[in-house]
């Protein structure tokens, strides 16, 4: 009997599922965004007051924006940057671990998440991603309101944390793989190896590592197939790390938390094969694996982070480009702050000297105007680009500035020590 046949009159089209959205309803979707469910739900003509809350809202839910429904998110996608510039999609600054607490006061009374395809004992797996889609769920039904699984059935079954039929008032079948998976930003290397060759000296055996959506981080790590023993904990499961677990490099022998799993809340496009049914991975929610106090339980935490920008105080910001929101804070500020709780913890952050073809450096004098910090100055140990490495843990203000200068690219040295001067950092 397959799932349809089991849930029988419960399930339902995504019409259907769209027409249950009434007039000042709180709508909560989860994380990959369910494109056709919200799709549907722009074309309801005359929906008056309702709110439509996004973990990572994209082409759905701009199209609700354009329909005229409020749309508030908390990460930006390439498709909806130009939305929140333009005052159309409401953006909520707050860390990864958070949102499961914005979740709860929005207090949702219709919720809508992605899962994969329910399994015979009634367990509905999340696929992709969990996130705070648990949240979602739970606080809809405290709310007397309506819960709505659209099952991807392409979605990977990957072992963690599950939900249960009994979760869901109604289910929506969705074979095409739209929306099957979050949008990773990637920001590819040419100068991979030589990152992986500096990260190296950081990385000791049995260490338990984090890589940050982009590129730099996670192929660097992915490259470290001489370690012995490492463990993984992560917001994101990329494809570098993944590859660690599949070389027998990260089996997480020696951690203290989850050993022998490699746990993350979302699995990247690219290792979505690898996790489905894949027992050495654990996807949790992101109130537990973000959480800088259960993540700061793992010994030798190596955190490594990407960034646009970071300034001669150690200031960083990644997440604004051209004054405009490019994506969020996804969970680099909840993993510093996990090595902020360990000594033995190292939080480093690897960028390209430049953008641009070299013409703009990434090292910069200070924090441009229309720019934000995402991570202060007290919260990154190492900086670490192709042209070496910049020790900020326990370095004075002029140490970290001259450290920073003889990591940016040559040809923007000079301007920097200029300017550094003249802020009267050197």
């Amino acid at each position: 009997m397959s799932w349809r046949e089991r849930l029988g009159d419960r399930v339902i089209t995504v019409d259907q599922a769209a027409a249950l959205v009434k007039d000042g309803d709180r709508v909560a979707v989860g994380l990959p965004e369910p494109a056709p469910f919200l799709n549907a739900l722009a074309q309801r003509p005359g929906l008056a007051g309702v709110t439509v809350m996004s973990g990572v809202a994209a082409a759905g839910g701009l199209r609700c924006a354009r329909a005229g429904i409020r749309v508030v998110t908390m990460f930006a996608s390439p498709v909806t940057r130009g939305a929140i510039a333009a005052g159309e999609i409401d953006f909520v600054p707050l860390s990864f671990h958070a949102g499961a607490g914005f979740v709860e006061r929005f207090a949702p009374t219709v919720a809508a998440v992605a899962v994969a395809e329910p399994q015979a004992d009634g367990t509905v797996r999340p696929g992709a991603a969990m996130a705070f889609d648990d949240a979602m769920v739970r606080r809809a039904r405290a709310n007397g309101g309506i819960t709505i699984a659209v099952v991807v059935e392409s979605q990977p079954q990957v072992p963690g944390e599950a939900f249960h039929v009994d979760n869901f008032d109604y289910f929506v079948a969705l074979p095409t793989p739209e929306g099957a998976a979050p949008a990773i930003i990637r920001d590819t290397s040419v100068h991979i190896e030589r990152f992986a060759r500096l990260l190296d000296e950081f990385i000791p055996d049995g260490a338990t590592l984090q890589a940050g959506v982009g590129g730099v981080p996670d192929e660097a790590l992915g490259l470290l197939k001489h370690k012995r023993d490492l463990g993984i904990h992560t917001e994101v499961l990329g494809p570098g790390l993944s590859s660690l677990v599949t070389a027998g490099v990260a089996n997480g022998s020696r951690k203290s938390l989850y050993p022998g799993l490699a746990v993350c809340t979302i699995v990247g496009p690219a290792a979505l094969d690898f996790a489905n049914g894949n027992e050495a991975v654990r996807i949790l929610n992101a109130r537990e694996c973000l959480d800088p106090r259960v993540i700061a339980q793992n010994r030798d935490l190596r955190c490594v982070n990407s960034a646009v920008e970071v300034d001669l105080a150690g200031q960083v910001n990644a997440e604004m480009v051209q004054g405009t929101q490019f994506s969020g804070v996804g969970g680099q500020l909840d993993f510093f702050r996990a090595c902020r709780l360990g000594e033995d913890s190292l939080s480093i952050l690897a960028i390209e000297s430049t953008a641009a073809e070299g013409r703009v450096s990434r090292i910069v004098p200070w924090i441009p105007e229309r720019h934000v910090v995402t991570s202060s100055r007290y919260d990154v140990d190492v900086v670490v680009t192709e042209h070496g490495v910049a020790w900020l843990r326990d370095r004075s203000t002029r140490e970290r500035a001259r450290g920073l200068i003889e990591v940016a690219a040559p040809e923007h040295r000079a301007r920097l020590e200029e300017e550094a001067g003249r802020l009267g950092l050197l």
